[in-house]
């Protein structure tokens, strides 16, 4: 028996042709062939991409919180309406979020190890599957629920910005772990039922990595002080920052995945994969027309389905629902020098002038401070609504996360000099 169902094969975008008419293998791995592929039981044909690639009256939920951009990646946003906070969160030392967080992966490798010894040591291998899954899905439902309450908290203003990163942090570095645990079982001989189960709970909304997650532990554990961007609702949260040549941001829509709701997908005369794939081509279309490979992934008989896709400014990971037909987990990587501009904002006072670069809301947003005068001014504090970003020691320049809808940013001085400059995003 295989360990785990792997269909590989990968998605060759051409101008003039994709993969339609895949009949229903396991979803443990659902990606698509331009060419000649055989699968046990599948026929594969071929149509044009001019074709509609997703029909909406096919499903009863047809919408998406999917911002569209020109000539870059859209993006999972959040309604302006549904916007509880929207702050720049310093990400500082703190001692006992470090603690907790390296005390739980030394928690984790010893339940991996003692459970790796049970495995071997159990002469009823299905009775310790059947246990340790219970065990792990119970957990992966309380751990959406701690989520929950997380989003609840920071949205009503119970917790702070350290409250709210320790508590990422914590609900991560659990995560993990139990990744690391299915990970290991997946790595033994198992039967195709179990692997499936074990495929299930990595599609779990609880326990989707986070590429964020090191960004934030490493400034809770040096003095090495990071700005996030921080948007969050009642059942949403987006974190979002710019180090070096990186650009991170995560949106997390927890009302957007209903886990024990019917799934839509393969209603129609197409199989799951092939409705995941077309509706995740419909909301990211320069993203996936912009790549060779593409990939899409199913978790087990889940309804969670991932595409990856690496393009010319960056990466995209996002995870659709099969139930709701939307995103609801999304994981943007990017150059921030890649992203195209779309709009240049310059004003001068007091003998400051602040240049202003911006791509789009929540997106990477450079600027500039520039002494005109001879004068060499120390501590510059540079703030969007008021609120600290960045302390130059002197002129220079910076990237930071583009807060959403209209905002002012000011340089100001030690001394008092001071300039500022309004932005109005089309």
């Amino acid at each position: 028996m295989v360990l785990l169902w792997y269909l590989s094969a990968t998605f060759l975008y051409t101008r003039r042709q994709y993969v339609t008419n895949m009949s229903r293998p396991s979803r443990l791995l659902l990606l698509f062939c331009a060419g000649t592929l055989l699968l046990a039981g599948g026929a594969i044909a071929t149509a044009s991409v001019d074709e509609p690639l997703w029909e909406s009256s096919q499903l009863t939920n047809s919408s998406a919180h999917v911002v569209e951009v020109s000539n870059s990646s859209n993006y999972l946003s959040l309604d302006q309406a549904d916007v509880r906070q929207e702050q720049y969160e310093s990400a500082s030392l703190d001692v006992a979020g470090a603690v907790q967080g390296d005390a739980l992966r030394l928690q984790g490798e010893q339940r991996k190890r003692i459970v790796q010894q049970q495995l071997a040591d159990s002469d009823d291998k299905a009775a310790f599957h059947r246990q340790l899954l219970q065990e792990i899905e119970s957990s992966t439902l309380s751990l959406e629920q701690q989520r929950h309450q997380l989003y609840r908290q920071y949205s009503s203003g119970e917790i702070d910005g350290t409250q709210l990163f320790r508590e990422v942090v914590r609900l991560g570095v659990t995560a993990e772990q139990y990744r690391d645990i299915t990970d290991v079982v997946q790595g033994t001989s198992i039967s195709e039922g179990f692997s499936r189960q074990y495929s299930n709970i990595e599609g779990d909304s609880s326990l989707l990595p986070s590429a964020i997650l090191s960004q934030i532990e490493g400034h809770l554990s040096t003095a090495d002080t990071g700005t996030m961007y921080v948007q969050a609702g009642n059942q949403s949260l987006i974190l979002a920052s710019v180090e070096g040549d990186s650009y991170i941001r995560e949106a997390m829509l927890l009302g957007e995945h209903e886990r024990d709701a019917p799934e839509q997908f393969g209603s129609g005369g197409a199989s799951e994969a092939e409705d995941a794939f077309n509706r995740a081509q419909s909301l990211y279309p320069w993203t996936v027309s912009d790549v060779f490979n593409p990939t899409l992934r199913g978790f087990g008989n889940s309804s969670v389905y991932r595409l990856t896709a690496s393009h010319t400014h960056g990466t995209l990971r996002t995870y659709l629902d099969g139930a709701t037909t939307n995103p609801f987990y999304e994981v943007h990587e990017k150059n921030p020098f890649a992203v195209p501009v779309t709009d240049f904002t310059q004003t001068t006072n007091d003998g400051l002038r602040l240049d202003v670069q911006v791509t789009n809301p929540t997106g990477p947003m450079l600027i500039e401070v520039i002494e005109t005068e001879d004068v060499i001014y120390n501590n510059i504090t540079v703030s969007i609504d008021e609120q600290p970003v960045k302390t130059l020691s002197s002129g220079g320049d910076f990237y930071t996360v583009q807060p959403a809808g209209s905002f002012e940013i000011t340089a100001r001085t030690d001394t008092g000099q001071e300039v500022s400059v309004a932005i109005f995003p089309e």
